[in-house]
């Protein structure tokens, strides 16, 4: 029989630090709900395995390297089994620089680095034999598609009037069920796609996540053990086009409990147990082409540089695309993972990955239950689909949120499908 254990550690940051993810500067001055690194770890005779999600906009490469590195002496897991991803909440630590609004804290990177190290270290100290089964609900009205097509046919982030979404979200809301042998109840690894920033301000908070979190532990108990894994919402948003939005009071908690009713309600449904308590696990670097400015952004750089009165976003869009071009195109080594426990699978791509990406997987996949997870194992900012890279579209613009060549996305999943099929 399979054995798992699930930890948190806190890895909520001292106040004073500043908050990435907009384009501002934020300085913490308040706590909302503190910040986790949840690891659950996995064990069948020899083979071993750790997923570790962390409330953060994301994970530094180096970070999840250094991790690993001793994770896997400390445990003795093949690094291939071990894996990390972020929530991506818009209001968590300094992991990032980002422009003049926020910068690396080393100091921080470092506590989040023990802290995913405790956490998988503590959660193989609590391992116990037990059953694991899985079930899906659907949920259409938490996350919204956020590209738009307008009747002239040209692409753009956000409705404009008498525009159509240009795809459609991924409804599914993936439960794996962790009941301990005795038929009690253990935890949850809840996998639902949609952007983490509903809150804004100058506050910590784990967003719709914790309080997802929250409410699965009061409805099965405080020592329920749930855990969140983002899925691949690189063109998903809780904005509603229609009007209901993130400004609208607490609407992060609504959100969480609408998703925990959700996840409840799979969990419920999660009955039959896997048949296969084996574990498997690839993790592959790939090289990748950095993109470069194409004729439309050298353009739209040297129109800004030469207007005075351009914003101060606009010119920093134009130092990014002068920074990538003077980079030109470079080989980036880029992480992709696939851990199979019994019979389902978490993958792991590195970016603010498109939904379609995510679709691809789960129809692909020759693995019989599958969880895609955003943000894993570090962060080449967004990676979108051929038919969205063109102007207008805010994701695919060439600067250090889009650092990958256009058929990253392509690439990426072929290899990940490649490597299922390897340890199914």
């Amino acid at each position: 029989m399979i054995k798992c254990g699930i930890h948190e550690s806190n890895i909520t940051p001292s106040l004073g630090m500043e908050i990435p993810g907009y384009f501002e500067v934020r300085l913490a001055d308040g706590v909302r709900e503190e910040l986790s690194s949840i690891a659950v770890y996995f064990e069948s005779g020899a083979e071993k395995a750790v997923i570790v999600s962390n409330d953060t906009i994301q994970l530094p490469q180096e970070s999840c390297d250094k991790a690993r590195a001793v994770i896997a002496e400390k445990l003795g897991i093949s690094p291939g089994n071990i894996f990390f991803c972020a929530t991506h909440t818009h209001t968590g630590g300094p992991v990032e620089t980002w422009g003049e609004y926020v910068h690396t804290n080393m100091e921080y990177i470092g506590l989040l680095e023990r802290r995913m190290i405790d956490a998988a270290v503590m959660a193989a100290a609590e391992a116990r034999e037990v059953r694991l089964s899985f079930a899906t609900e659907y949920e259409d009205k938490l996350a919204y598609y956020r590209n738009y097509v307008a009747p002239d046919g040209t692409a753009h982030t956000w409705k404009y009037e008498n525009s159509t979404p240009f795809g459609t979200i991924d409804p599914e809301v993936g439960v794996l069920r962790i009941d301990n042998a005795d038929g009690s109840l253990y935890g949850t690894i809840v996998n639902y796609a949609c952007h983490c920033d509903c809150v804004g301000g100058t506050k910590y908070s784990s967003d719709y996540p914790g309080e997802m979190r929250r409410a699965l532990k009061r409805l099965y108990g405080e020592d329920f053990k749930p855990v969140f894994i983002n899925g691949f919402c690189g063109n998903l948003n809780h904005i509603d086009p229609n009007g209901f939005h993130r400004e609208v009071p607490e609407h992060y908690k609504r959100m969480g409990r609408m998703l925990a009713a959700d996840a409840s309600r799979a969990f419920e449904r999660a009955v039959h147990p896997f048949e296969d308590d084996s574990i498997a696990g690839a993790l592959t670097v790939m090289q990748i082409e950095s993109r470069v400015p194409d004729r439309y952004h050298l353009d739209l750089a040297e129109r800004t540089e030469n207007d005075p009165n351009a914003n101060e976003q606009e010119r920093f869009y134009a130092r990014e695309i002068r920074t990538a071009e003077a980079q030109g195109k470079i080989l980036l080594p880029v992480p992709v993972q696939v851990i199979r426990i019994g019979e389902a699978a978490f993958f792991g791509m590195p970016g603010e990955i498109y939904v379609e990406f995510g679709k691809m997987l789960k129809e692909r996949s020759p693995i019989k239950y599958n969880i895609p997870a955003y943000l894993a194992n570090g962060a080449y900012g967004y990676v979108p689909i051929r038919e969205l890279v063109q102007p207008g579209i805010y994701e695919a613009s060439v600067w250090m949120s889009n650092k990958l060549t256009v058929d990253a996305g392509y690439r990426m999943v072929d290899e990940l499908i490649a490597m299922a099929e390897r340890i199914q």
